[in-house]
């Protein structure tokens, strides 16, 4: 692993994987022994079995050796059947290294160490020998450690051996732009190198549960997978439209006790885990996290709550600003009037702070309202910093300084990009538009101002409708300031200055201040934000945007173009990508940037902007659970006002009512749902879910007539709609069902998602399911009562998603056989249907408001 990015301003040491694999590869010669001087490397004539060594008497034949020992790794011509071959040929090493017998893939022991040593030879040095199709010198893979004693598995020379595969792809193809590409992206439905490498990684679970060294095997595997698939990815050149996607498989249990061990909230570490792959996750858990957040530590958080950043109302004291303030003893609490600042709010002004200075030195805030033309920076931040006050709008004098401070020198920055960017139709970053009468004339001195919750938000029980009034104007606070000011207690120990911008995003992905859900509404509505460190600010704006140009450009040297969704240079980029994809799919709410460097917000297609808000909000906490109903109707452009007067059960009804499109996909998650009188799950959730949207599975139209999936040729083209299948049974439904499609050789597997012990009946004994198009084994779906049909239309009934489980045709007749034993329901056969000549109409009669 040591030739994947890791941060460097952590303590946190790297996994040190043992290298086992000591005997010989089949095939190779003598520069191919993984430890060329290590005792039990044997010579040409010696082959190592599981229990014992015995004497070659004749050379291995061509035929064993296996079609890549003679290539240049896996470039495929037309005929496919020769890349089905090349990893055929793999699959055998096992039984011909004698750990197996044919039909039986059980190649592992009883010992753990030796199931690691077999697997490190086979699914690490085997495969890469297999890819590369060169002799290999394998003692560059490795080195000693600290303490010269023991050999360590060591990967910083696969850049330059994958670099030097791609030179000799790029040199068969002589002249031809496109080889390996096309037969590749063909291939992938058959058994193709990407597939071949994830069942790679899926025989890695073996080792999960056994102790070292299979665990720090096991990830090392995974990582070299994901290297390989980003590899031949990189090489397929423009003229595909795939992109690279390394599959977000579960991640190994040392990953899991490495983010506790290093001092990571458990919250924190199930709101990462398996979102992304082993190789993002492995450098999440590489960073540097303090022991204490606010001073406590997280031994009494868990998955479900972290106990540091939500806050208790009943015990939630203010604190003081750290070091920076002196004197603790002497600090005394600055306020404003609870009343000054509600009269303002019910007037539909915005209350600012203005920093007053006393004879005595002091400073204390003062409420002033907002005007045309006044600037003032908002400030974004979690109250467990300390910065918040349940019993009165008022906080520490120290903190106030400290505020001061830092509003001073980002006031001063931001007024410099407004002089930049006068009489300017372009600048060197973001372009600020809808200021010019700021462009007119130079920019006239003004008192810095100040919008903080803590004193902007008034408390008390009289001041209840002036707070959800309050609330109902972040979406107008955060767009019409000048900025947002970012503060995490967390970064502002960081150091920004000489940090990567990989390990930057990384950071503030990871940051208290980045799991909070009101900081994501307030970073979605800022023109631009500024996150505060120990020695100054970064802007995350521009950083972003410089890197998306960078992937939108052609690279300079002699690898393949590269394009944005296309193609992936390298993992360094893989992992940017995939740090910084939280920052990328902020919708920007702002609606005064004609260009943004984020993904601009729409209203023509409301289901992607739901999309965007339910991505970005699903693994995100609030204290106050009903302050998120608040949160989506902001971010849809709804009043949050009217939406949290309602019944508690009549708020998410109401915001979806108001959306005229909805994302297909929002049927698959299994998440809280509306219930009719029978208890029966219907399509509507009651609440944010924990599963992703997909953007690419298409949507739906709602209207009171139901919901409408209907597909026509613009929208066929742009999303990959799911595959639907008619089947009819008398039985209800439950437990797994065991699914055979007469028309396209597959078996499908699906769990209905169901409270326990429940089943499924339709009136018609007919059912439709809906199949995810995704690429992979196990995809997400749903299952539709069919009740009637009305020339083309299904009439339908939602029932409750699936989780599926797709046996395609490729595999054997055993495999076939062993994925339908031990079910408690026969197989059922299933047909498709087109939706070129159907629609799928499903009933909504559970948003009508009650």
């Amino acid at each position: 692993m040591d030739h994947f990015p890791y941060p460097v301003s952590t303590t946190v040491l790297p996994v040190e994987v043992p290298l086992l694999a000591f005997q010989r590869l089949v095939g190779t010669d003598a520069t191919s022994c993984p430890l060329e001087h290590t005792e039990g490397c044997l010579s040409d004539e010696t082959i190592v079995e599981p229990e014992r060594a015995y004497t070659r008497d004749k050379p291995i034949k061509d035929e064993d050796r296996g079609p890549y020992q003679h290539s240049t790794g896996p470039t495929v011509d037309t005929d496919s059947q020769v890349l089905v071959d090349w990893t055929s040929d793999f699959w055998r090493y096992p039984e011909k290294r004698g750990w197996s017998v044919a039909g039986n893939r059980s190649w592992w022991t009883s010992d753990p160490e030796e199931t690691a040593r077999r697997a490190q030879e086979w699914l690490y040095f085997e495969l890469l020998q297999m890819f590369l199709g060169v002799p290999i010198d394998w003692s560059t893979l490795s080195r000693k450690d600290q303490n010269g004693e023991k050999k360590l598995l060591d990967s910083s020379v696969l850049p330059e051996l994958l670099t030097q595969w791609m030179r000799r792809q790029s040199a068969s193809e002589q002249g031809i732009e496109l080889c390996i590409g096309d037969t590749i992206m063909e291939a992938q439905k058959q058994s193709t190198v990407e597939r071949l490498l994830g069942r790679v990684a899926l025989e890695c679970n073996t080792l999960d549960d056994l102790p070292e060294p299979s665990k720090s095997t096991a990830l090392a595997i995974r990582i070299l997978v994901e290297t390989l698939i980003s590899t031949t990815y990189n090489h397929a050149r423009v003229t595909t439209t795939e992109t690279c996607t390394i599959q977000k498989t579960e991640q190994n249990p040392l990953l899991r006790e490495r983010f506790l061990s290093n001092g990571w909230c458990p919250y924190q570490v199930a709101r990462l885990w398996g979102q992304y792959s082993a190789s993002t996750t492995y450098y999440l858990s590489s960073l540097h996290r303090e022991p204490t957040f606010g001073g406590v530590k997280h031994h009494q958080c868990d998955e479900n709550r972290c106990m540091t950043t939500s806050i208790d109302p009943s015990t939630y004291e203010p604190q003081h600003a750290g070091s920076s303030c002196t004197e603790p003893n002497e600090c005394r609490m600055v306020g404003v009037c609870s009343s000054t600042v509600a009269d303002i709010i019910r007037r539909g002004r915005i209350p600012l702070v203005k920093f007053v200075e006393n004879v005595d030195g002091t400073l204390q805030p003062r409420i002033i309202e907002s005007s045309a033309g006044l600037r003032y920076v908002a400030l974004s931040h979690v109250w467990s910093g300390g910065l918040g006050n349940v019993n009165a709008n008022s906080m520490f004098s120290c903190q106030l300084r400290k505020l001061q401070h830092l509003l001073l020198r980002v006031r001063e920055n931001a007024d410099d990009d407004l002089d930049r960017d006068r009489g300017s139709k372009k600048t060197a970053g973001l372009k600020r538009d809808l200021r010019a009468s700021f462009r007119l004339k130079p920019l006239p001195q003004q008192p810095v101002l100040l919008w903080i919750d803590t004193l902007c938000v008034p408390v008390g029980s009289e001041n209840v409708q002036a707070r959800q009034m309050a609330i109902a104007q972040m979406a107008q606070i955060y767009v019409e300031a000048q900025c947002v000011l970012v503060v995490d207690p967390e970064l502002q120990k960081m150091e920004c200055k000489d940090l990567p911008d990989v390990e930057l995003f990384a950071s503030v992905l990871c940051s208290a201040w980045n799991s909070r859900s009101w900081t994501f509404q307030e970073a979605c509505m800022a023109r631009v934000f500024y996150i505060q460190f120990l020695d100054g600010y970064s802007v995350l704006d521009e950083k972003w945007h410089n890197f998306r140009k960078t992937l939108d450009s052609e690279t300079t040297s002699d690898l393949p173009t590269l394009h944005t969704g296309r193609a992936v240079v390298n993992m360094h980029q893989q992992l940017m990508i995939d740090v910084s994809e939280w920052f990328g799919a902020m919708p920007v709410m702002t609606k005064i940037r004609s260009y943004d460097a984020r993904t601009l917000m729409t209203r023509s297609e409301d289901w992607q902007n739901f999309i965007r808000v339910w991505n970005g909000l699903r693994t995100r906490s609030t204290t106050k659970s009903d302050d998120l109903y608040g949160i989506i109707a902001i971010m849809v452009d709804l009043s949050a006002y009217e939406i949290l007067k309602l019944d508690p059960r009549e708020r998410m009804k109401a915001i979806l009512r108001s959306q005229s499109t909805l994302p297909l996909s929002l049927l698959y998650q299994d998440c809280n749902r509306f219930h009719n009188a029978e208890g029966k799950p219907l399509w509507a959730p009651f609440e944010i879910g924990t599963g992703p949207l997909h953007p690419s599975s298409g949507y739906m139209s709602l209207s009171d007539a139901g919901l409408l999936i209907n597909v026509d040729e613009q929208s066929a083209a742009r999303y990959s709609w799911p595959q639907v299948y008619r089947f009819s049974t008398q039985q209800p439904l439950q437990a797994p069902l065991n699914i055979r499609l007469t028309n396209d050789a597959r078996h499908l597997r699906a769990r209905l998602c169901l409270p326990s012990g429940a089943n499924a009946r339709s009136p018609t004994n007919s059912w439709l399911i809906l199949v995810d198009n995704e690429i992979t084994e196990v995809v997400r779906g749903a299952l539709l009562s069919l009740s009637d049909t009305n020339g083309s239309t299904q009439l339908t009934t939602y029932v409750c998603p699936l989780e599926i489980t797709i046996v395609a045709s490729t595999r054997s007749i055993e495999e076939v056989e062993k994925f339908s034993e031990n079910d408690s329901h026969h197989s059922l056969s299933a047909q498709s249907i087109s939706f070129k000549s159907h629609s799928i109409n499903i009933e909504t009669g559970t948003l009508a408001a009650t």
